[in-house]
């Protein structure tokens, strides 16, 4: 544990993080950071390779179903020393105190250890639910890189963490976290903020897309998807709209934005184009109010990619009342930053993401400053369900990427007052009464399981906002 030694060089005050000193600091420490990850897959590989490459920081234990897979990760990522497969608190501490790394399949006894960060990196929202609570009981920092868990309780995750003087943030290298980085730069220089959102390679008729094609969709060949494991109803969620909705709901809970209209607009763009489309309905745009989250497709309705894409990266879309800036910045316009064609609008943007490479940045942040790199402040935003063909009654529904449902966003406030349940929750429901094909998921609609864990943590989130 290093807490002593992160007291040292905490900056200020006020707990505001400075990204400009993390590296000098992370050099300062007396000891490194002890990081425990939960969920060895593509992310927490790639995390592991980074950790090891920056100063004052060590991955310590890994916690995953597959022991196998996980001591696979731990060697792909370059490590040199081998990992200890250990079952328990005692065991997991003492590998720690070896200089190993330990190796368990009990994901509550890491986060239960004396690791100083959690990071949840399962991609299932019923166990990220669930090991965020008990990190967080447990007085530990938590990265949540599993975005469906943060949709549905990630405001009362956050409020938890607050009270337990420790972290809950979102990941730093997926695009939520990123989006809310280039707000709060526009905020702080005294932009307004329009929009804000991220590109992605959508087509309306893939809403109803299944697994069993998605990597034709995709172009990617057969020994390419084999080679890398590939999993097909992740993939098919990244297409069918659902993952868009995931972490744009992340954001504007983040931000306290909401979507202009139900699904977002999701228009084609190519990056010079943002400001304009996305700009006020009376300004020749499709916005109906301002201060939104959004989505540009990347792809023309016959399935083209646009020439000047941002399908990898996110945006703000910005104003100022201050013509002599307006005018400025129209002057730069057309090298990093482009200005509608009335000049009242702008974009700015960062063309990439890198999932798990840049996430240090959030571990260093919570251990450091006690700071997140994005956090759920309420629940401006939810993920609903609808229907991708007609559903009867008896069918079970099967999540993100699957084959009855897609994910699309909706404000909080419209989803409860229509009984819309969020997405999350309906993971194994059962239909009770006939839904038509694009409808969306009502209570009154399905049988869900609400003993779950995730289930039960949202009726107290919900309980205590009414409270309010």
């Amino acid at each position: 544990m290093v807490c002593h030694t992160l007291a040292q060089i905490a900056s200020g005050t006020n707990g505001t993080s400075d990204m400009i000193n993390i590296h000098a600091k992370l050099v300062d420490l007396d000891g490194p950071i002890d990081v425990g990850i939960i969920g060895a897959g593509l992310f927490g590989t790639k995390l592991m390779d980074q950790i090891a490459r920056v100063p004052g920081m060590r991955t310590v234990a890994v916690a995953d179903l597959n022991l196998d897979a996980a001591q696979d990760s731990l060697e792909e990522a370059g490590l040199d020393r081998s990992g200890t497969r250990v079952t328990g608190v005692e065991s997991i501490d003492q590998a720690i105190a070896d200089d190993s790394i330990a190796l368990t399949d009990d994901s509550i006894a890491l986060t239960e250890s004396g690791v100083d960060v959690v990071v949840e990196s399962t991609g299932i929202p019923e166990a990220g639910a669930r090991h965020a609570y008990n990190a967080i009981q447990e007085g530990k920092h938590v990265v949540m890189v599993t975005v469906e868990t943060d949709t549905v309780v990630g405001p009362i995750l956050a409020e938890m963490a607050e009270s337990a003087g420790v972290t809950y943030s979102l990941a730093y290298g997926d695009q939520p976290a990123l989006i809310v980085e280039l707000y709060d730069w526009a905020r702080s220089v005294g932009m307004d903020v329009v929009a804000v959102g991220k590109g992605n390679p959508y087509r309306e008729e893939y809403r109803t897309g299944t697994p069993d094609d998605v990597f034709e969709r995709y172009g990617f060949e057969e020994s390419f998807v084999e080679d890398h494991n590939l999993n097909p109803r992740m993939y098919n969620s990244f297409l069918d709209g659902t993952k868009v909705a995931v972490e744009m709901c992340a954001v504007a809970n983040a931000l306290e934005l909401e979507p202009d209209v139900p699904g977002m607009h999701l228009p084609t763009c190519e990056i010079p184009d943002i400001p304009n489309t996305l700009r006020p309905v009376e300004d020749g745009g499709v916005l109906e109010g301002t201060g939104v989250v959004d989505t540009v497709s990347t792809l023309h309705p016959d399935g083209t990619s646009v020439d000047h894409s941002i399908s990898f990266g996110v945006f703000v879309v910005t104003s100022t009342p201050n013509a002599a800036v307006a005018e400025y910045i129209e002057q730069n316009s057309g090298d990093g930053l482009y200005v509608s064609d009335d000049g009242q609008y702008q974009v700015f943007y960062r063309p990439y993401h890198l999932p798990g490479v840049e996430t240090t940045i959030s571990i260093a942040t919570a251990a450091l400053d006690n700071e997140p790199t994005g956090v759920a402040r309420t629940n401006a935003a939810e993920v609903v369900a609808a229907a991708k063909r007609d559903l009867d009654p008896g069918d079970e529904l099967d999540g993100g990427g699957g084959y009855t449902v897609y994910g699309t966003l909706e404000t909080a406030d419209r989803a409860a007052r229509n009984g819309h349940v969020p997405f999350e929750l309906l993971d194994g429901a059962e239909v009770r009464e006939a839904v038509p094909q694009d409808d969306v998921i009502t209570y009154d609609d399905v049988r869900i399981d609400d003993t779950s864990f995730i289930h039960t943590l949202r009726q107290l989130q919900d309980e205590r906002s009414v409270e309010r």
